[in-house]
C-alpha cells in the first residue's frame, strides 16, 4: 500500500476489518509510509497470500519464492503465464454511472455528457475504466430518454495541453443546456470546470459538474466546490481479503466462472457544482458544506448553520426536509459520529476525550447515541478494527 493514497488507506481499512472478524487471519503492510518498505522484508514471516495494485512479474516471482500461494490484484487483470492462483477486484463502473444518472435526475437535468481520461503521453489511449464509465453512462441516458454526448476522440487528462483545453471548452459550449457532465474522476473534473469558465458557461446554472473519488485535496477548493461520487474502497478491501482467503482454501476462481469481482459506491457528496437553479437546493447544498466543514471540530447548532447560509431556522429546516428528507440536526450528528469512528479506528485517543474533540459536550450522551446508532459500544468498535 501507499499510505499517502486515500485509496490504499481505505482499502487497507477493509482488509483489516476482515482480519478482525476472522480468527487466524494476520495482515502485514508494506509500501511507502508503512513500517516495511518492500515485500522482501517478510522473508522470515513467509506470507501465504498477497494483495497488491499492479505487481510486476518480478514482484510475483519474489512472492512465490517466499511461499506465497495466491494473490488478489486491485484494478488490473492478472498477468498471463504466472503460475500463481490470482483474482482481481475492480470498481463497479456501472454503479458509478448509475449513481451519477440518479444524482442528475434529482437535479432535473435532461441532457447528460461525459469527459473521459486518457493515458499520459501524446496519443495516449483512454483508460479502460474510463471507457467503461462512458459506456455505462450512455446506457443510463438511453434508458431514461435523455440526450448524451461524450468528449472525444481526444480525451481530457489532468494537466492537459492548451489545445486540448480549448477543444474541451468549445465542446462544452455547444452542448444543449442545462447539462449534467460526469468527469472520469476529480482531476478531470477540474479541467471541465476550467473549460466551463473559459467558454462562459455558468456552473451550476448551465452546466452541472460531477467528479469521482471525492478527493479531499480537490473537491472543497475548486470554484465552485466540486460534487463527487464516493467509491467504496473499504468494501473493496474487505472483498479482496475475503477472495484471497478463498483462493488459499482452494475455492474455484470466480473469474473462471465468468464473474467479475467488483465493489460499488457509497454515494454522492453534493456540493455547489451540481446545485440546480432551485434556491432550496442551493441553500441545502451550502448548509451541507458548512456542516461537513465545521460539525466535527466545533460546537455548531442549527442556528449557526442558518446564519452561514443567510436563512431563518424555519426556512432552512423546511428546505432541508424537502430536499434531503432528513434534518439539519441529523446531518450534524452523522458528521460528528463519522469523526468519532475515524478517531476510534485510526488513533489511540482515549475514548473519554473523543466526545469534546468531535463537538459532543456530554460523553454520556455520545456513548448512548453511538450504541443506538451502531449497535455496539465505542470500545467494542475500536477492538473490532484493530
Amino acid at each position: 500500500m501507499d499510505a499517502r493514497s486515500r485509496v490504499s488507506r481505505e482499502g487497507t481499512r477493509g482488509i483489516r476489518r476482515y482480519a478482525a472478524t476472522h480468527p487466524g487471519v494476520e495482515v502485514r503492510l508494506f509500501g511507502p509510509g508503512t513500517a516495511s518498505a518492500k515485500l522482501q522484508d517478510f522473508r522470515d514471516w513467509r506470507p501465504d497470500g498477497l494483495i497488491m495494485g499492479g505487481p510486476t512479474r518480478r514482484t510475483l516471482a519474489e512472492a512465490m519464492r517466499m511461499g506465497v500461494r495466491a494473490a488478489v490484484l486491485g484494478g488490473v487483470e492478472p498477468p498471463k503465464g504466472v503460475p500463481l492462483r490470482m483474482e482481481s477486484v475492480f470498481v463497479d463502473n456501472a454503479a458509478v454511472a448509475e449513481g451519477a444518472a440518479k444524482h442528475f435526475a434529482t437535479c432535473r437535468v435532461r441532457n447528460l455528457a461525459f469527459v473521459g481520461e486518457r493515458m499520459a503521453g501524446k496519443g495516449g489511449a483512454e483508460w479502460t475504466w474510463s471507457a467503461e464509465r462512458d459506456a455505462a453512462f450512455r446506457e443510463c441516458a438511453a434508458k431514461t430518454g435523455r440526450s448524451y454526448a461524450s468528449f472525444g476522440p481526444v480525451r481530457a487528462a489532468p494537466n492537459g495541453g492548451v489545445r486540448e483545453r480549448r477543444a474541451l471548452a468549445r465542446w462544452i459550449a455547444a452542448l444543449p443546456k442545462p447539462v449534467g457532465i460526469l468527469a472520469a474522476r476529480d482531476h478531470v473534473a477540474v479541467n471541465v470546470l476550467e473549460a466551463c469558465l473559459a467558454a462562459g458557461v455558468a456552473v451550476p446554472q448551465s452546466a452541472l459538474v460531477l467528479g469521482v473519488d471525492d478527493d479531499e485535496f480537490i473537491c472543497p477548493d475548486t470554484p465552485p466546490t466540486l460534487s463527487s461520487i464516493v467509491l467504496d474502497y473499504e468494501g473493496g478491501g474487505y472483498l479482496m481479503a475475503e477472495t484471497l482467503v478463498g483462493l488459499l482454501k482452494g475455492e474455484e476462481r470466480r473469474a473462471s466462472a465468468g464473474f467479475r469481482l467488483v465493489h460499488g459506491i457509497r454515494g454522492v457528496v453534493a456540493r455547489q457544482s451540481t446545485s440546480d437553479r432551485n434556491e432550496a437546493r442551493l441553500m441545502v447544498s451550502r448548509a451541507e458544506e458548512f456542516i461537513r466543514a465545521n460539525a466535527a471540530t466545533g460546537g455548531i447548532d442549527v442556528e449557526d448553520v442558518a446564519k452561514a447560509v443567510f436563512a431563518s431556522v424555519s426556512l432552512l429546516e423546511k428546505n432541508f426536509k424537502v430536499v434531503t428528507g432528513g434534518t439539519v440536526c441529523r446531518l450534524i450528528q452523522d458528521v460528528r459520529l463519522e469523526r468519532v469512528r475515524t478517531l476510534l479506528t485510526e488513533t489511540q485517543t482515549p475514548i473519554g476525550e473523543i466526545g469534546p474533540i468531535c463537538g459532543f459536550e456530554s460523553s454520556g450522551y455520545l456513548k448512548e447515541l453511538f450504541r443506538n446508532r451502531f449497535g455496539c459500544t465505542m470500545r467494542d468498535w475500536r477492538k473490532s478494527r484493530r
